[in-house]
């Protein structure tokens, strides 16, 4: 088995837009351990949601490879991405897409749902248990309209962590937050990386985010480099 969660390959991605192509990614290699907390920063438009969007088996690259502890997935079928996505990776968005009529406790519970792996008793424990984590053991009946903005990312961050996902993906968590709340959850995801070992990747613009990472890379024009220093 590779040391790594993830690795890409001269992952490519050229979209067809009026007759012309567009290359967005071009060529990009990276690698992620179990436990690191990496963070991606660049400009707007550089390819950072793009990337997302490939390693999270959401789009297919053109060309190149994405692996997860060494399995090829870039060709994989929609059947075996849907598999691994559901169990393995979890998502973290800028707006939190909580469903409205469901509670902060049934929201996160979804994930286990669709898995369908576990009883409900152990999806119960478990829903509670992240909860009382991201500090809203209190808030468990609250719909979404009736929790803070940054209550419901940490309700989605919960959610995000629900099958104990080899790794979450995070595309700018904070940029729908006040100062207060973006720096809860900036402690939140260092909490859930040190005290758990969990894996994250994390696209923002948000520097005191970025200091949190243990890893900081930056894209530009299509390929990502880490940053040193």
């Amino acid at each position: 088995m590779s040391d790594f969660i993830l690795e890409t390959k001269n992952l490519t991605r050229v979209f067809e837009e009026t007759g012309e192509a567009l290359s967005i990614l071009n060529g990009v290699d990276f690698a992620l351990k179990q436990g690191e907390f990496a963070v991606l920063t660049g400009a707007s438009g550089s390819g950072k949601s793009t990337f997302l969007n490939l390693i999270g088996l959401l789009d297919t690259p053109t060309a190149g490879e994405i692996l997860f502890y060494g399995k090829n997935f870039s060709r994989a079928t929609s059947e075996e991405k849907d598999a691994y996505h559901r169990k393995h990776i979890g998502f973290v968005f800028q707006f939190h897409h909580l469903l409205s009529e469901f509670t902060a406790f049934e929201n996160v519970c979804v994930p286990a749902r669709i898995l369908n792996e576990k009883s409900f008793a152990e999806i119960k424990d478990r829903a509670m248990y992240l909860l009382e984590t991201v500090g809203l053991k209190d808030r468990l009946k609250h719909l979404p309209r009736e929790l803070s903005g940054g209550e419901r990312q940490r309700v989605a961050v919960a959610r995000a962590l629900m099958n104990e996902p080899a790794i979450v993906l995070a595309d700018e968590p904070s940029g729908n937050l006040d100062e207060k709340n973006a720096e809860m959850l900036n402690e939140l995801f260092s909490k859930l990386n040190k005290e758990f070992n969990q894996t994250f990747l994390v696209v923002t613009h948000d520097e005191r985010l970025a200091n949190c990472a243990s890893k900081r890379y930056i894209m530009t024009h299509g390929k990502i480099s880490e940053k040193v220093g």
